[in-house]
C-alpha cells in the first residue's frame, strides 16, 4: 500500500475511478444474460465488485512498484488480478472471467497516472488500448478488449515496443497520447 496524505488519497480514488472506468468501457466484460432470480449478493454487485478489485491492487500490487518492477514481475502482477477478479465475479462476468486486456488496462493505466504524480516508478509498460495498438502493425487484428492470455499481451508488448523504438513503452504513450 502506498502512503499518502488525505489530499493524495482523494486523487488516488479519483485516478483509480478514472482508470477503472477506461478499463470496462466497451469490453463487454459483465454477463448480459443474468436473471433477477439468479443473482447472488456476494457477487453480482458491480460496485462491490470494483471496490474488491481495486482494493486487490492497492493492498496487493502497488507496493511492487514503488521502485522499479521487470516486465515478467509486471506480467505476474497482471495474472494475479486477472485471477482474483475472475475469483471474485463468478456469475457478474461473462464467460471469459475477467479479462486480460481489461485487468492490463486498469493496472497500467492507474501505474501511469501514479507515476505522473509521483507515487510510483516508471511503468514497465504503458496502457494498451485502441489508440495504442493503432499505431502498431496489429491495427485491426488486435482488440485489446479480446486479450484474454498473457501470450496476445505480450503480442501487443512487442509491436508497441517497435514503434517506441528506443523509448520505454510508457514514455513513449506519454508521448504520443493526446486525449482532445
Amino acid at each position: 500500500m502506498l502512503t499518502l496524505t488525505l489530499q493524495e488519497k482523494f486523487i488516488y480514488s479519483e485516478v483509480a475511478i478514472l482508470a477503472w472506468g477506461a478499463s470496462v468501457q466497451r469490453a463487454n466484460l459483465y454477463n448480459q444474460d443474468i436473471q433477477p432470480e439468479d443473482r447472488d449478493p456476494e457477487n453480482l454487485d458491480r460496485d462491490t465488485f470494483r471496490r474488491r478489485v481495486l482494493g486487490f491492487i492497492e493492498d496487493s500490487l502497488l507496493t511492487n512498484y514503488k521502485t522499479e518492477c521487470s516486465e515478467a514481475d509486471h506480467v505476474a502482477n497482471i495474472q494475479r488480478l486477472v485471477a482474483f477478479g475472475t475469483a471474485n465475479g463468478a456469475k457478474l462476468l461473462g464467460p471469459d472471467g475477467y479479462k486480460f486486456g481489461v485487468a492490463q488496462k486498469l493496472l497500467n493505466l492507474l501505474l501511469k497516472y501514479l507515476w505522473c504524480l509521483g507515487h510510483v516508478a516508471e511503468p514497465p509498460h504503458c496502457p494498451v488500448d485502441r489508440l495504442v495498438l493503432a499505431k502498431t502493425t496489429l491495427r485491426g487484428r488486435l482488440n485489446w478488449t479480446e486479450i484474454t492470455t498473457a501470450e496476445k499481451y505480450n503480442q501487443a508488448i512487442d509491436a508497441i515496443r517497435v514503434v517506441a523504438a528506443k523509448r520505454s513503452l510508457a514514455q513513449w504513450e506519454l508521448e504520443f497520447y493526446r486525449r482532445r
